[in-house]
């Protein structure tokens, strides 16, 4: 069979016999709503869990929009005129709000991407500021959570009057699903209490699921500082939107989560001893396609293969090259100890090594990418093989192996694989 896996801006082509393919799955191909502005409106006209904007928000009031960066496919350029138009309506000038960008502890974006994801438009109405996480400037300490962690958040985000925030529901590892309460843990947190979250994850990493100690420390995290109102979307494996839901943080997140669960998880008929991920049009660096180890851990034998295919066009991480060095040079049992004692400079990067490193342990993990050299890969303790040369390494293993079962997870930063009973 002539299998195309995409990769960047192009598809590499794969011979796979039909009787060694188990499967080859993509998020389910579900239509796209006619009218986006009409399905946002709907939206905001009927919130879950919490009044429509206009019983909530009163003039004179600040607003601030806390929204995902260009790491994520949200349309925000499309959403966010709907919302600063029902927030006018409910007496807030444009003069009063603000977007600040919940970047958690991503690099800052340029101008051109800024442009690109937020729209000329939006960004001549109001102000779009960054969050620093690391600049003690930027933040305020805020109490602590149930935890005992300290809250550390964006100063802007406290100055608000009301707060609100935009995101679109999918699969993420290790917090289970995205949007919700992590628009501002780890949006618009400080690195000491992003740091904290991330341990919960390496200890009990997860994907699919929605109740987890991960997400319990950020929606304490979310009531403690005050989100006032979410405006979820869903979108099809195309990028476009599907539904949407407005409402509490929870309440409307949770119906956002079973509306998207439609889309992003896929039956698959058995474990493969060999999982093709393709994280396409998650391609920009590691730190963000290892999503798609993650997913393929669940498709996957133990003791079997992951084959992560990733563009990583910015190698590692632009703000965590840190990771390399973590998951290649130390184990587990050496940063853990470290960690506590925190002596970590990135203890971000360190929780996200435990991780890799422990599933590193059940299964092989090749690396087909131009942005990662097979130098850097072999000292993460992954095999690495050139894109160009990716069907020629799959027949070697079936020559090798006759008998394997081959995968095939499309998206796989944004896919929730689930064995059939």
């Amino acid at each position: 069979m002539h299998l195309g896996i995409p990769y960047v801006d192009r598809i590499l082509n794969v011979d796979i016999p039909s009787e060694n393919l188990a499967f080859d799955v993509a998020p389910n191909n579900v239509a796209p709503a006619a009218n986006m502005a009409g399905v946002l409106r709907r939206a905001l006209a009927n919130p879950i869990g919490a009044p429509t904007l206009g019983h909530l928000v009163h003039p004179g009031q600040r607003a601030i929009i806390i929204a995902d960066d260009n790491t994520r496919v949200t349309p925000t350029k499309q959403i966010l005129p709907v919302l600063l138009d029902e927030l006018n309506r409910a007496g807030i000038p444009d003069s009063d709000i603000q977007v600040i960008i919940a970047s958690g502890t991503h690099r800052p974006m340029t101008e051109a991407e800024l442009e690109e994801k937020y729209g000329v438009p939006v960004m001549s109405r109001i102000k779009v500021l960054p969050h620093h996480y690391k600049d003690p400037a930027n933040l305020v300490e805020y109490g602590v959570t149930k935890r005992g962690t300290r809250i550390l958040v964006n100063k802007h985000v406290i100055a608000a009057d009301f707060r609100i925030a935009v995101g679109n529901v999918i699969p993420h590892h290790p917090t289970g699903w995205s949007a919700g309460a992590k628009a501002v843990l780890p949006g618009v947190a400080g690195e000491e209490t992003v740091a904290q979250m991330h341990f919960l994850g390496s200890r009990d990493p997860s994907l699919g699921r929605v109740d987890t100690e991960m997400r319990r420390e950020m929606e304490d995290f979310a009531e403690r500082i005050g989100l006032d109102f979410v405006v979820q979307v869903i979108l099809n494996r195309d990028g476009l939107l599907v539904d949407a839901v407005a409402g509490h943080f929870v309440q409307a997140h949770r119906v956002a989560v079973d509306k998207s669960r439609q889309v992003y998880g896929v039956s698959i008929p058995c474990l493969a001893d060999m999982t093709i991920s393709s994280t396409a049009p998650v391609d920009l660096d590691f730190f963000q396609a290892d999503k798609g180890i993650f997913a393929a851990e669940l498709s996957t034998q133990v003791g079997g293969e992951i084959v992560l295919v990733s563009g990583c066009v910015e190698g590692v991480s632009g703000s965590h090259p840190e990771l390399a060095d973590y998951v290649g040079k130390m184990t587990n049992g050496e940063i853990w100890p470290l960690l506590h004692a925190h002596k970590v400079p990135d203890p971000l990067t360190g929780a996200e090594a435990i991780v890799i490193n422990d599933l590193k342990q059940k299964m092989a993990i090749t690396i087909a990418s131009d942005g990662l050299s097979p130098e850097l890969c072999e000292r993460m303790g992954f095999r690495h093989v050139s894109p160009a040369r990716l069907d020629d390494y799959v027949r070697s293993r079936l020559a090798a192996s006759p008998g394997l079962r081959i995968g095939i997870l499309r998206q796989s930063a944004e896919i929730v694989p689930i064995l059939e009973q």
